[in-house]
Order: structure tokens, then C-alpha cells, then sequence
């Protein structure tokens, strides 16, 4: 059973067509950032989608943890058949730069999240003390 009998991923020729040099070169644009960028909207929207089923089906102690590790498993699935895709017989069309810029775009999706996260906890906790305060 082969993926491509019941997936299309025609979709990703468009998608890999944004790393065109000539294409970026117009508007002064660097292939890996666009491509950090794109990464990194997809972890956004993979979240975005994965949190509230994970908060449907566990505790709310583990949502964050599990909602991240399963938008990065999704995602890096998703990478893997961009990968594939875009091989032709046994090298890739892709950069050499490839996987470490979609890791780091994971990667540092991840750090962003927790530190947003611990900002938001610590502003509530300081705003309550402070309320308790003037109380």
C-alpha cells in the first residue's frame, strides 16, 4: 500500500516553489528564513488545532505538554513527506539546510510557547498579590 494512491500532494509543488531563488531574490528575502517562517506558522497552526482536542480527551496538567508533542510529531510528519516529495531518485531538490532550519523553527516555536506561557502565569500571580495588597 503506497501513501501516494490515496494522497495528493500536488499542493506541495506550490509550497516548495516558495524557496525559488529568483522569486525571493525580487523581494530581498533569504531562503531560510522564509522557510523558518513557514515552520513556524505551521507549528502555530498545528497547536492551534491540537489543543483543544488534547483538552478534550486528557487532564488539564498534561494538555500543554501533550498538545506540543503531538503538533511537533504532526508537523514533522508533515516535513518528512515535503522531504520525500521533493526527491528525485536518491538526492533531494531541497537545501542542504533543509532539517536544521525546521527543527530550529520547532524548537524555537517550543521556547516562545513555555515563555509566553510563564509570563502570563507570573503577570497573574503578581497582579493577584498586589491586589491583596491594596486590599
Amino acid at each position: 500500500m503506497n501513501i501516494m494512491d490515496w494522497f495528493d500532494p500536488s499542493f506541495l509543488e506550490e509550497t516548495i516553489s516558495w524557496l525559488d531563488h529568483d522569486l525571493l531574490d525580487v523581494f530581498g528575502l533569504e531562503r531560510e528564513y522564509v522557510q523558518f517562517s513557514l515552520v513556524f506558522l505551521f507549528m502555530l497552526s498545528l497547536m492551534w488545532v491540537v489543543k483543544p482536542v488534547i483538552e478534550w480527551m486528557m487532564l488539564n496538567h498534561w494538555k500543554t505538554l501533550s498538545s506540543y508533542v503531538t503538533s511537533t510529531l504532526l508537523a514533522l510528519v508533515f516535513l518528512q513527506l515535503v522531504d520525500r516529495y521533493a526527491m528525485s531518485d536518491t538526492t533531494s531538490t531541497l537545501p542542504a539546510s533543509y532539517w536544521s532550519v525546521c527543527l530550529l523553527a520547532i524548537s524555537s516555536f517550543g521556547l516562545v510557547y513555555v515563555t509566553v506561557t510563564w509570563m502570563r502565569k507570573l503577570y497573574a500571580r503578581l497582579s493577584k498579590r498586589s491586589k491583596r495588597k491594596a486590599a
